[in-house]
């Protein structure tokens, strides 16, 4: 135990200390990922997307609730279709590759940090993208969110790489990263990921157009381009042709029209400073205040943060400018807001007593209020009271750091202290996963009509008023949601339907399989609601739940 507090201070850093702390960080994101059925309503499109291919045996052409769906890249489906030929068709194989992805961004974090800066700033930025909360709200959720970020992260990588090295291998090596990034959300990404590039180039040229343009054709464009274009559009040209503007009309709304579209009322320019107000938590007061002093001083941005300067604000200003407006969709610059992070306490700049007490609280004082969120949350979520251990622990933890005061360690400890605290919620968070599958009976709805063996395998399950965006996938079969009461009574028998306990009148005759509570809301994906209404419910408040009958009449 010591030798691992020890490394984690940073102290000194080399391969053992990078296996602790990456194997802190995988038991972190591997506690309970599994427990939960598949979660409304995104990951349910790719479960069920995928399920379908291996019913058809068609891996190319995507479908959701037996219709086409033409709204992504295959790429994401495909790593889930991997992951589940090997492990099975379940929430564990189906959300595996999601963590392991995230994981790999996490560690690409950690080689940007160690080849910008150094090893121990390859461990500062490391621990910042680790536990930031978006990153870890949706880490294991099958969605393109994760896989997006890896490839991301990815691609710049291989650039700096090749960049600072004039290794042409490493730029074809980017090349294929942003063909499979473009795979994996769509070909808008080659003008954001063109933009960060295009814009480092001309900050790393002093704005010297003549040496902005010789930089240009050092990065191999012209070999580049059409790597890109093969890997990441090479499905898009297949469906265009299979499918023509059908295809086209709704691939194109969602991957460029809905993002880049711009109208009077969309530009909320700090819609994405809010955004990164809690998305980086713990670390996201120390980053404005890190930014604050590079754009304070800003002759040591080209010096100092350059790359990561140009990753994070070329993204802030597309994503501020575009139409549609989501939290996820700035993940990927989370390894830049690491980054400068690390640099400004990696560089030590020369601060003013007030500033550098500004600085050592913003790092201090997230860590005590989530500290204080653990007890919290132990009480709120009515755990065993040996959970209060966990938050006691890092408060021992807390005063081990805080007891040398050298400039090295204090450094340390202002990243250790947020990393430490954090990781108590998280842990609580993880085991009040499981409770929550008490108020989602998904899983076992769809266990009692796939047992029956009355109910034909193309008999489609009607939902009564209602989106329950998992059912096909749980149920193996077509599912009509939120249909109206009048269609579910004059569909042509026989009827399967979860139906609402006051509408039962309407269906003398129909045999109940199952009934019980779900919760009447049309989406989980607001995490912090549904706790909420899980909790009130354990108290036997289901103002939130409905009761529904699942019912079959042949």
């Amino acid at each position: 135990m010591k030798n691992l507090l020890h490394s984690i201070q940073f102290t000194a850093p080399h391969k053992t200390q990078v296996r602790y702390l990456m194997l802190l960080i995988a038991v972190l994101y591997l506690f309970n990922f599994h427990v939960n059925d598949i979660w409304t309503p995104n990951e349910s499109f790719y479960a069920e997307s995928v399920r379908e291919m291996f019913e058809s045996g068609n891996f190319i052409d995507i479908q959701y609730n037996y219709r086409p769906r033409y709204n992504k890249p295959p790429l994401t489906y495909w790593a889930i279709a991997l992951s589940s030929a090997i492990f099975g068709l379940n929430e564990f194989g189906i959300r595996l590759p999601m963590i392991l992805m995230a994981l790999g961004s996490i560690w690409l974090t950690y080689l940007l940090g160690k080849k910008l800066y150094g090893p121990k700033a390859g461990l500062y930025a490391m621990c910042i993208m680790a536990v930031s909360v978006q990153l870890i709200a949706v880490k294991q959720y099958a969605s393109p969110e994760v896989p997006l970020t890896f490839f991301f992260t990815l691609t710049m990588y291989w650039f700096i790489r090749a960049y600072t090295e004039n290794k042409n291998k490493y730029y074809y090596l980017a090349y294929v990263a942003l063909g499979l990034t473009v795979l994996t959300k769509g070909y808008p990404y080659i003008i954001v990921i063109g933009g960060i590039i295009g814009f480092y180039l001309l900050l790393d040229s002093q704005f010297n157009l003549k040496v902005w343009f010789k930089k240009l054709l050092q990065i191999k464009l012209h070999i580049g381009i059409p790597i890109v274009l093969v890997i990441g559009l090479s499905w898009v040209i297949y469906m265009y042709f299979t499918y023509g503007q059908d295809f086209w009309r709704i691939f194109q709304h969602e991957t460029f029209e809905r993002a880049f579209t711009r109208d009077e009322k969309s530009m909320r320019p700090f819609f994405y400073v809010e955004v990164i107000s809690w998305t980086i938590l713990p670390y996201s007061l120390a980053f404005f205040v890190a930014l604050g002093y590079y754009l304070f001083s800003y002759k040591n941005i080209r010096k100092e943060i350059g790359f990561a300067f140009s990753w994070f604000i070329v993204m802030f200003i597309i994503f501020t400018a575009a139409k549609g407006k989501i939290p996820t969709y700035f993940i990927q610059a989370h390894p830049p807001m690491a980054l400068i992070l690390t640099a400004f306490l990696i560089n030590k700049p020369k601060l003013n007593k007030p500033f550098e007490l500004i600085r050592l609280y913003s790092f201090l004082l997230p860590a005590l209020l989530i500290l204080g969120a653990s007890f919290a949350l132990v009480y709120l979520f009515s755990l065993s009271i040996i959970w209060y251990i966990v938050p006691l622990l890092v408060s021992i933890l807390i005063f081990y750091l805080l007891r040398n005061n050298s400039e090295d360690k204090t450094q340390s400890q202002m990243i250790a202290i947020p990393f430490y605290a954090i990781i108590g919620v998280y842990l609580l968070l993880g085991a009040y996963l499981k409770p929550l599958e008490l108020f989602r009976p998904y899983k076992n709805i769809g266990e009692i009509i796939k047992s029956n063996e009355n109910i034909a395998g193309d008999t489609p399950l009607q939902i009564d008023g209602t989106l329950i965006h998992n059912m096909p996938f749980y149920a193996e079969r077509k599912v009509i949601r939120q249909d109206t009461l009048i269609n579910i009574i004059q569909y042509t028998e026989p009827i399967l339907a979860l139906i609402r306990e006051e509408h039962m009148s309407e269906f003398t005759g129909a045999e109940v399989l199952w009934e019980g509570y779900i919760y009447d809301f049309a989406s989980e994906s607001q995490f912090a609601k549904f706790i909420k209404a899980s909790l009130k419910a354990e108290k036997g408040d289901y103002s939130d739940f409905a009761i529904f009958k699942l019912i079959y009449r042949p």
